[in-house]
């Protein structure tokens, strides 16, 4: 859908009037003054999302829509999910519209956001329904608030849907297209928004040392890769670095400790935090932000064959660590756990923010409507949430201890890489693993994605299937620059 910004109301396309409480919103001077939509008006009970078509006498068709109460950005953005369902609903080419909202932009940025679906693999024999509405005018006089401000602001924000798009279309992809090298050849393209990529393969980490994430990957044909993403933003080349961790197991059967069938497919989405921070690091580059974003990302596919990993098997990790895995299917905190030693070693950030589909253990603690967040400094996990929260992304903060960090003791290995069975916490305990790689001095996020990376039924604003949850979020956090007001361990500063 393309979107056009134009000053006055064009009588050959059907127009869109938002109602509340029976009364029309959005600018008093541009509403149709007809008998016909005023009598229409008093006639009206719609409900929330509901919506009546009508012709006036001018010839002039109108939608009158109930959109409801709304008080946040975010209820605006949802409303424009709505309305992007609306415009396909009606059989019509072109709507135009009278923003009823004071940020006409959020309106767009909804509707922009829920204009995607992942269709690709459909033949021209066994089509998706068609979408009808192809251009949508939005009414706004430069005279009430300045029509360049709004394009501009639209523009801005096409950078973050288009990364939204991107980590919702890698998550989708089905694994045996998504592979390792896929993911690291999909990387590659970002070097024309003048981001550095480097791609390290299997030869190279075996050389440096990279035995955890080695030992997942075993089991299966496709190699694992370690991609390594560089944006130099700030004027300063000695100018601190944030940098990003992104799980990428591009399929999770468990290995040896295999998972059940049943749901097994959503595990191609065992990469969400790998295409989360990619899509991150895509929009900050594409807007030019002032700051120096580093991304690591490790590939693998997590196979069953007979080079798999076994439980009961050690692993040497980057870290010099030794771990003794006891379940394959606690694949994701080994691969993280060399990814996040590298990242220290290579960068030395001033902060260092991993997301995963770690555990299902948070779903089971938080519900589909939250994902977890834990660390080392309070000030930036509340930073975090208070722009998950504006952007409709929830986090719950869960606790790490030295309880959890004793039920990881081994003892043959340095650590296990699960508690004992019935130990329960099963998402502090995958996160009290990761801290076990984290530097004394380094201040350090782990987002837990596990609960929201993936909607089993549409939503306003995402179609079923993986939601790129965490993009919005970390991208707002980077462009309020909120990074740089905390101190390590936890120790906070204004």
């Amino acid at each position: 859908m393309h979107v056009h910004i134009t000053a006055d109301i064009q009588k050959n396309i059907p127009l869109v009037l938002a109602v509340c409480d029976g009364e029309i919103l959005g600018e008093k001077s541009l509403i149709p003054q007809s008998d016909t939509v005023k009598q229409a008006l008093s006639m009206l009970k719609l409900g929330k999302g509901k919506y009546v078509d009508i012709c006036v006498e001018s010839g002039q068709r109108i939608i009158f829509l109930d959109v409801g109460t709304f008080e946040s950005v975010y209820e605006i953005r949802c409303q424009g999910g709505a309305l992007w369902n609306l415009c396909q609903s009606l059989s019509y080419s072109a709507l135009q519209i009278l923003p009823w909202s004071s940020f006409p932009e959020e309106l767009l940025y909804g509707l922009m956001l829920k204009g995607w679906r992942f269709d690709g693999y459909r033949t021209k024999s066994n089509p998706l329904p068609k979408l009808f509405c192809k251009d949508l005018y939005v009414i706004y006089n430069e005279s009430i608030k300045g029509a360049p401000s709004l394009t501009q602001q639209i523009e801005r924000y096409r950078t973050s849907i288009e990364s939204i798009h991107w980590t919702r279309q890698r998550c989708n992809e089905p694994a045996n297209i998504l592979t390792p090298q896929k993911f690291s050849q999909d990387l590659t393209e970002f070097s024309e928004f003048g981001i550095r990529v480097e791609i390290i393969e299997k030869a190279s980490l075996e050389s440096l040392g990279f035995g955890a994430l080695l030992g997942v990957a075993q089991g299966s044909i496709h190699e694992a890769r370690l991609a390594v993403l560089q944006w130099h933003g700030a004027a300063s080349c000695d100018a601190p670095w944030v940098t990003l961790v992104g799980k990428g197991v591009t399929f999770d059967t468990g290995g040896v400790s295999l998972k059940p069938s049943s749901g097994m497919e959503s595990m191609k989405m065992d990469m969400s935090g790998a295409a989360v921070v990619a899509g991150v690091i895509r929009a900050a580059a594409i807007d030019k932000l002032p700051l120096n974003l580093s991304v690591v990302i490790p590939l693998v596919e997590n196979a069953i064959s007979g080079t798999a990993q076994r439980p009961g098997d050690i692993v040497r990790s980057l870290s010099g660590q030794t771990i003794e895995v006891l379940n394959t299917d606690a694949e994701g905190r080994l691969i993280l756990a060399d990814a996040l030693w590298y990242a220290q070693e290579k960068f030395n950030p001033h902060l260092i923010i991993d997301v995963a589909t770690l555990t299902g253990a948070v779903r089971v603690a938080l519900g589909p409507e939250y994902a977890g967040i834990f660390g080392t400094c309070e000030k930036t996990i509340e930073a975090i949430r208070t722009c998950g929260k504006e952007e409709g992304e929830k986090f719950w903060h869960l606790p790490l201890d030295s309880a959890f960090d004793r039920a990881l003791d081994s003892d043959c290995a340095d650590m296990k890489n699960i508690a004992s069975p019935g130990y329960g916490a099963g998402s502090s305990i995958g996160a009290q693993f990761l801290k076990r790689f984290i530097k004394p001095e380094q201040k350090w996020i782990h987002l837990d994605i596990a609960s929201v990376d993936h909607l089993t039924a549409d939503h306003l604003l995402c179609p079923k299937g993986g939601s790129g949850f965490g993009v919005q979020t970390l991208y707002s956090f980077l462009l309020k620059k909120q990074t740089f007001g905390c101190c390590n361990q936890g120790k906070c500063c204004s």
